[in-house]
């Protein structure tokens, strides 16, 4: 159902630093557009990268944050001053496949930065384990957006304690 996939950048092996000032935009025109796809899809891969004080935009998902890997490593940091978001309102962080392959991986959001649209923590069906850290300041959320998630797996909680936002163990 959808017509095309693109990114502007795409962080598929390596370290990628988008440092103040710096405004990357998606303007649209096909149905899956990121403004930075931070994949590790393979064997071994490793794909890090760190937003300081810039601004990632698109109208789908402004940063989607892919981990479809074996002994990969997928860590994304949105520090201080950065501001993300999906111009539509659709998410400004897509964390997908957390648990599908292993792959681990951060997803580490700062209180001075902005997300003005919601985060979405989407696993695939049927996973048992969350090996991932989340670590989304609260003060970070602008007003009305929020974390949400689909299919974590039953033991395994989203939750918000003390101003920041995790997956946890579910308590028994």
């Amino acid at each position: 159902g959808w017509n095309a996939y693109s990114s502007v950048v795409s962080n598929q092996r390596g370290t990628l630093t988008v440092n103040g000032g710096a405004v990357i935009e998606h303007l649209g025109g096909t149905d899956m557009a990121y403004g930075i796809d931070n994949l590790t899809n393979g064997k071994g891969t490793s794909a890090i990268t760190t937003i300081n004080k810039a601004t990632v935009k698109s109208p789908y998902r402004a940063i989607r944050q892919f981990l479809n890997g074996v002994e990969a490593k997928n860590e994304l940091y949105v520090k201080a001053g950065a501001v993300i978001e999906s111009t539509n309102g659709n998410k400004s962080i897509w964390m997908q496949d957390p648990s599908k392959n292993a792959n681990t991986g951060k997803l580490v959001v700062e209180a001075g930065a902005q997300l003005k649209s919601n985060v979405y923590l989407s696993v695939t069906a049927g996973s048992t384990e969350w090996p991932v850290e989340v670590s989304i300041a609260s003060a970070a959320l602008a007003e009305g957006v929020t974390v949400d998630s689909s299919n974590v797996p039953a033991k395994y909680e989203v939750v918000e304690k003390n101003g920041v936002w995790t997956v946890a163990p579910t308590p028994i």
